[in-house]
This record gives structure tokens, C-alpha cells and sequence, in this order.
């Protein structure tokens, strides 16, 4: 197609679509409007109007996860670009593809203090992988191509097109067909004399262990990654963000590490294991704890996209700056090339030291099955894994409810268990929970939630609601900020101050404070309280037949903790029930 002539925001809006973007999630307003009115009048976007800019923003974070595509947001100038800000890091911790728009006052106004001007390229460079103030529309073409190539290409992470309200107007010509195409990514692949290393190293092991980051999610590697640890029989340790990268029944999951969001035969094989081989990982400190530990007495081969992250926080033995997809496809080929066979689960699960590790996962696994008053987290937790379907999303925010879901709830299916890792945003996990549906219909998705989080995303339930869009919304009400309750306790002598949630509410006579039933209801989200272990099945097939939004708060024991470690290290870790 040849140069047409067309306004900047028509271009922008044009471009994303052949990109592939079918929704965009955002607040409207006048320094914005031309980006809207092209998502209207050009384009078959669906526009999802929400409630706080903060929400498009995890709607677009959300989604990406999810999908493995590029999430979109966009939202006006000033203060609603500047709420943007806690999303964008989100993001960007977790090297996310995001393209969030804001609009800006006219170029002759930038620098004046005008009316909702916010420098917020300058604010946003810090959390993003890519910023444009796009003060001059002769640049489009330019900057369409290399923002969405710096958004999805390589480590991904967060664009910010901030869009001057006269440049949205301006009239360029512009072939939006032939900058759209595609042009195939060259990512660095290992060397043969590494795979050499590593295969080396891993037959000199006596007890080896295999981590497995997010980095094996981004590259959609999962297919890859099961062949190679079938092959090579290593025992699979997730990281955090890697938690879905691997099914939890697999005979060769050990489980997950950390000083919180572990399981204790992850940390275990860990701390037994003479070889570490990190996948897609980067040893971030809330994964590996206190260094010394996490390092002593064992060899330690990291293998990551970028090669900043090698031997960042301490010194490895082998690091190996490449992409982890061509990583694990190299090693499935050697070990093929010798002779092996991919072996089934039931072949696997035969071998000696594979039946002791099913046999130790069992034995280790922390109690769900409690049937005492109030309701445990851990049987609330147990009740809903049983409901949901494997490929069932699962999103989260922060705090203790989160702990308790890394910690109890199995995985099967990538790309499911939405989670902020860097960041731990509360008020995160309704958005991601959202723009999970949207993208797949068909599926179930659920935001674990505790009340102290709920407050901060609260007002979107009305976004579900106006949408329509079928979440259920499954509150651990505690009524408290429990994991910082917890460190107050452990670490603060019980000296609570500001983390009890808790007042008189009189119109409905308790002592939660929220009402989060009738709070829902007023939004138009049908809601349920749960005060027995026995009605969480029965509320959760409600909520799944309404085939609308649906809030389940179920009240939970206040003095429940989740086993964290009390000195900084894996090894640390106090289990408390």
C-alpha cells in the first residue's frame, strides 16, 4: 500500500492494530481524545474504559502475561499519567511488553507549568525500557517501528509514548503496511564449547538441581524445558516468576524456592545440591536469600537473555548470555544426538531417585486439609485449587495472601499464575484478572485477593461489572495487612501499629470495617460471604454459573501466619504450622 495521508493518533491507533492489538485500556480525556477518537472511527479496538489509570495500566501488564503479547493503555496528560507510574515499573521489574500512551499539552506549552502538564518523561525513563516524547510527527514512522521493536524484542519491557495534543492532530503521510511487517528476531544463541561446559559440569555433578525463572515464560520455552529435564533427569526448583513454567505434577518438580514463596523440598534440594544450573532466572534476592548460604559448596552455571544479570550478585562458575529457548533446544539436541529418548512420566517415576523425590514432595508438603474455625487460608487456598480447572488463571497482589498462593497452590499450564515479582503491587491482581478473561473467554479467572489489596483496587470492580467481564474475585479477608502484621510480630516485639483493618460498621452491624459484599453489590458484582470451609465449593459454583463478576469473601483466621525465614536465608525458613 502506498503513502496515505492521515492525522498522527490515526497512525499510531493503525499501526498497533496491524500489530495485532484488538484492546486498550484507559481513561479518556482532552489531551488524549485524538488517540480515542482514532480507536473509534479507524480501528476494530475494543476500548475498556476504567476506573483509576493505575488499573489500565495492570490491564495492559495483565494481559501481556497472559497472552505473551503486548499489552496497551493510554490515558490523559498530568496526574493520570503520573498514576500510570506504579504500572509501568510493575513491568518493567518483570520485563513485560507494554506500550502505554499518555497525552500531552501542545509543544509551545511544554516547560510553562500548563494546565495537567506533567514532565512524565522524565518521571517514567527510570521504570521503563523505552520513553518518546513525540514532539515531532516527521519522526512516526521512525519511532512506531523502533518502540514496538524496544517493547518486544530482546529483554522486553515498558514503552511510554507521551503524545503532545497539537502533534496527535498534525497531518503526516505515512505507509503504515510496510512498517508494520515483521522482521524475524536474531537473539544470541550459546556456543557449542558452552553447551560442551555445561554438559560437563552437569555429568561431574552427584547432586544437581535446576532452577527455572521467568525468562523460560518470556522466551515460551516451556515445551523446550520439559524434554530437557525428562532428559536429564534434574530436579526442577522454580523461581518466582517461573512458578508456571513447569507443572507442579511433573514427577521431577522438587518445588519452589525462596526466604517466603517456597515450598520446603525446593529450598531443601536446593540447599542440598552440589550444581546449580539457573534457567531464565536472576537470583534475585527474595529467590536465593542471603548469598553466602545460597552459594557455598556448590558449582553454579547461570544461563540468561541479558548478560547484565551474570554474576550481578555474586561470582558463578559459568554464565552464558543467550536466549534460553535456543539454550534448552541445544541441549534436548546433544542429548538426542547420543542415543536417549524422551521418557514418559510413568518411565520417570520408576527410577529410584525420582520415586524418593515424589516420595519426599509428599511427605513435605504443608498441611491444606485443616478443618478447625475460623477458616484457615491454607484450606480456603486447597478448596479453590480443587474447583478451578488446570488452565485456570490465578492472579495476585501482595501480602500475605499472596505468600500463602506461592507457597500451597499448584500449578499446571504457563502463563496462568499472574504475579508481580519486583514490584509487589498491591491492587494489582483484579486488573491482570480482567484482561485474562478478555483475552481468553472460555477460561476461568480468579483473583486471590486479601482485603488490604482489595482496597486499593476496589473501585474496579465496577469496571467487571460495566464489562461484564465474569472474574471471580476470591477474598482472604483477615481483616489486617497480615504479612506486615506477621513481621511486627516476629521482628517488632508485637508492636502493632497501623496494620489492623478493623472498625465498627454499623449500617451492617460488624466489626470488619468494609463491607465487601455490599460493597460489590453496589457495583452491580453479585457477592457472597463464606464462614465455613464447607460453603467455598458451593459459592465458587455460583460464581462460575452467574456468568458475571462475582466476589467470594471468605473470612479467614486472623492469627494464621505463612512460613517465611527468620534470618535472611533459604536455609532460615520457620515453618509454622
Amino acid at each position: 500500500m502506498a503513502k496515505q495521508k492521515m492525522l498522527v493518533a490515526e497512525a499510531i491507533v493503525r499501526f498497533l492494530e496491524k500489530k495485532g492489538v484488538t484492546q486498550l485500556y484507559g481513561i479518556p480525556g482532552a489531551a488524549i481524545l485524538p488517540v480515542f477518537d482514532a480507536i473509534r472511527e479507524v480501528s476494530k479496538i475494543t476500548s475498556y474504559v476504567v476506573r483509576h489509570e493505575q488499573t489500565a495500566a495492570f490491564m495492559a501488564d495483565g494481559y501481556a502475561r497472559a497472552t505473551g503479547q503486548a499489552g496497551v493503555c493510554a490515558v490523559t496528560s498530568g496526574p493520570a499519567g503520573t498514576n500510570l507510574l506504579t504500572g509501568l515499573y510493575g513491568a518493567y521489574m518483570d520485563s513485560i511488553p507494554m506500550i502505554a500512551m499518555t497525552g500531552q499539552v501542545s509543544t509551545p506549552m511544554i516547560g510553562t507549568m500548563a494546565f495537567q502538564e506533567a514532565p512524565i518523561t522524565d518521571m517514567a525513563r527510570p521504570v521503563c525500557k523505552g520513553v518518546y516524547l513525540w514532539n515531532d510527527a516527521a519522526k512516526t514512522e521512525e519511532w512506531l517501528v523502533d518502540m514496538w521493536n524496544t517493547a518486544t524484542k530482546g529483554k522486553k519491557g515498558p514503552v511510554l509514548l507521551d503524545l503532545p495534543l497539537n502533534i496527535q492532530k498534525q497531518v503526516i503521510e505515512i505507509d503504515i503496511d510496510a512498517i508494520a511487517q515483521e522482521q524475524p528476531e536474531q537473539l544470541p544463541t550459546p556456543t557449542e564449547q558452552e553447551i560442551d561446559q555445561v554438559i560437563a559440569l552437569l555429568q561431574r555433578a552427584q547432586k544437581p538441581a535446576l532452577i527455572v525463572g521467568g525468562g523460560v515464560i518470556l522466551s515460551n520455552a516451556t515445551a523446550e524445558l520439559e524434554e530437557f529435564v525428562s532428559l536429564y533427569e534434574l530436579p526442577v526448583v522454580t523461581a518466582l516468576m517461573g512458578i508456571d513454567a513447569f507443572p507442579n505434577d511433573h514427577p521431577l518438580f522438587a518445588g519452589r524456592m525462596g526466604t517466603m514463596c517456597n515450598t520446603p523440598l525446593g529450598n531443601q534440594t536446593l540447599l542440598e545440591s552440589d550444581f546449580i544450573l539457573n534457567v531464565g532466572g536472576r537470583f534475585a534476592d527474595r529467590s536465593v536469600g542471603t548469598f553466602e548460604v545460597f552459594t557455598a559448596n556448590r558449582t553454579i552455571v547461570h544461563v540468561n537473555l541479558d548478560k547484565q544479570e551474570l554474576g550481578k550478585y555474586f561470582p558463578i562458575d559459568l554464565g552464558i548470555a543467550a536466549d534460553v529457548k535456543a539454550f534448552l533446544y541445544m541441549m534436548v539436541d546433544r542429548a538426542k544426538a547420543s542415543g536417549k529418548t524422551v521418557p514418559s512420566w510413568e518411565e520417570l517415576e520408576a527410577k529410584p531417585t525420582i520415586a524418593k523425590l515424589l516420595a519426599d514432595r509428599k511427605e513435605m508438603a504443608r498441611k491444606q486439609d485443616f478443618d478447625e474455625l475460623p477458616i484457615k487460608p491454607q484450606r480456603a487456598l486447597l478448596e479453590l485449587r480443587k474447583f478451578l480447572d488446570r488452565d485456570a488463571f490465578v492472579s495476585h497482589d501482595c501480602g500475605i495472601s499472596q505468600i500463602w498462593s506461592t507457597q500451597l497452590f499448584e500449578t499446571f499450564v504457563p502463563r496462568t499464575f499472574l504475579i508481580t515479582g519486583g514490584a509487589g503491587t498491591m491492587g494489582w491482581g483484579l486488573g491482570a484478572a480482567m484482561a485474562a478473561k478478555l483475552a481468553y473467554p472460555e477460561r476461568q479467572s480468579v483473583n486471590i485477593v486479601g482485603d488490604g489489596s482489595l482496597g486499593m483496587s476496589l473501585q474496579d470492580l465496577a469496571t467487571a461489572a460495566k464489562h461484564n467481564i465474569p472474574v471471580i474475585v476470591f477474598l482472604l479477608n483477615n481483616s489486617l495487612l497480615g504479612l506486615i502484621r506477621q513481621q511486627q510480630n516476629w521482628y517488632y516485639a508485637e508492636r502493632a501499629i497501623s496494620t489492623d483493618l478493623i472498625y465498627h460498621n454499623e449500617e451492617f452491624g460488624h466489626d470488619r470495617g468494609i463491607d465487601f459484599v455490599s460493597t460489590a453489590k453496589g457495583m452491580g458484582v453479585e457477592a457472597e460471604l463464606v464462614t465455613h470451609y464447607d460453603e467455598i465449593q458451593g459459592a465458587l459454583e455460583r460464581a462460575a454459573a452467574s456468568g458475571k463478576p462475582y466476589l467470594i469473601e471468605v473470612l479467614v483466621d486472623e492469627k494464621a501466619v505463612c512460613s517465611m525465614s527468620n534470618n535472611g536465608s533459604i536455609a532460615g525458613v520457620v515453618e509454622t504450622v
